[in-house]
């Protein structure tokens, strides 16, 4: 099976509207079905049906939505202005393959199934993954801020670092997605020979 690995992160955004709960993560998970007997017709019907990746006009076999929200506090301080609090939010919509075998499928197309569909639920868990610890990052970040003169600096201020936050997650993403699409197939070769060998010693 052909597969295709480089998902790419959707939404990524920074929203000054509304409140969110300090680091909250908010994360669903959604599935599209997959029909088919044979490899090749679950291949087909993989590049048919999963989620449609704006970014590069194709199809991916799996998909992870990012999107930040978030609302940042001041208050005047003797030196000035001052972060007072930081609420930042976090919403993860994962999109995942779900076959379902029909009668007289071979045990080596449910075996090689069932590897391709583990390898990427956990690919894209990992997306969710650095998105949480960007979270994190951007949280301390945010409120580590040194004082400015007047609200407005310390606003412009956040608002410079939240950016660079969110660029360097974009940064991330796509490193993770580079590595994972040069390792897929031998990793996948892995998988499979370490699950016939779990096979046969069962």
């Amino acid at each position: 099976m052909r597969v295709r690995m480089g998902t790419i992160v959707l939404g990524l955004a920074w929203l000054w509207t509304g409140a969110a709960n300090a680091g909250s993560v908010s994360q669903e998970t959604s599935y599209f079905a997959v029909r088919g007997s044979t490899l090749a017709e679950l291949d087909a019907d993989l590049n048919r049906q999963g989620p449609y990746v704006a970014e590069t006009g194709l199809r991916h076999p799996g998909a992870t939505e990012v999107k930040f929200d978030g609302k940042v506090t001041y208050k005047k301080v003797a030196e000035g202005c001052a972060v007072a609090r930081v609420d930042l939010g976090l919403t993860l919509h994962l999109t995942l393959p779900k076959w379902t075998p029909p009668k007289r499928v071979s045990p080596q197309t449910i075996l090689v199934w069932r590897t391709l569909e583990a390898d990427i639920k956990r690919h894209e868990n990992q997306h969710a993954s650095i998105a949480k610890t960007w979270l994190k990052r951007m949280e301390m970040a945010v409120r580590n801020l040194r004082t400015e003169r007047t609200c407005a600096e310390m606003e412009t201020h956040v608002n410079t670092v939240t950016r660079r936050y969110l660029a360097g997650h974009e940064r991330a993403q796509i490193e993770f997605d580079t590595i994972e699409g040069r390792e897929v197939n031998f990793r996948l070769r892995r998988a499979l020979n370490r699950n016939l060998r779990g096979e046969a010693g069962g």
